[in-house]
């Protein structure tokens, strides 16, 4: 996949214009403002692909959260194959952690989704996702692998 020009990446085309903006706007702030980068992206398909392959590719092809700092999340969403993920990068493994990315799932996103809402599940993570970073006392790696990944990349 292709690097999108913005916070955004919607190919599965589940998100109305006007709603896409106003994400786009609000994830392009958010980055501004704190120095965490937060991109969402749909695919029409994951191509028989487990998600967590596609999320952690495209996570890396796309640079998310730059190299030094590793501050950055991807929200992937497949709806035809009825599965989302948020990749964490390695700076922010410390405020969402795997069991963190998990629970936002199934507690902000998995019930609109369900009713057909993928716009309103989409916000309701996102908005989450930032609460959480923005409640976060400290940032950083956790796993000895992204310690030493971040230590390189200094």
């Amino acid at each position: 996949m292709a690097r999108p020009s913005g916070p955004v990446s919607d190919r599965a085309d589940i998100l109305p214009e006007a709603v896409e903006a106003t994400l786009d706007a609000k994830l392009r702030g958010y980055a501004h403002r704190s120095g965490n980068a937060i991109v969402v992206a749909s695919v029409p398909s994951l191509e028989g692909r487990p998600i967590e392959n596609v999320a952690l590719d495209t996570f890396n092809t796309w640079g998310i959260g730059g190299r030094k700092t590793n501050r950055g999340l991807l929200v992937l969403v497949a709806p035809n194959d009825r599965q989302m993920r948020i990749e964490v990068g390695c700076g922010l493994e410390k405020p969402i952690s795997y069991d963190v990315a998990k629970q936002i799932i199934e507690q902000q996103m998995v019930p609109p989704f369900r009713s057909g809402d993928f716009p309103g599940g989409i916000d309701s993570g996102v908005d989450a996702l930032i609460a959480r970073l923005d409640s976060a006392k400290e940032f950083g790696a956790t796993s000895e692998a992204c310690l030493k990944i971040m230590k390189e990349a200094a």
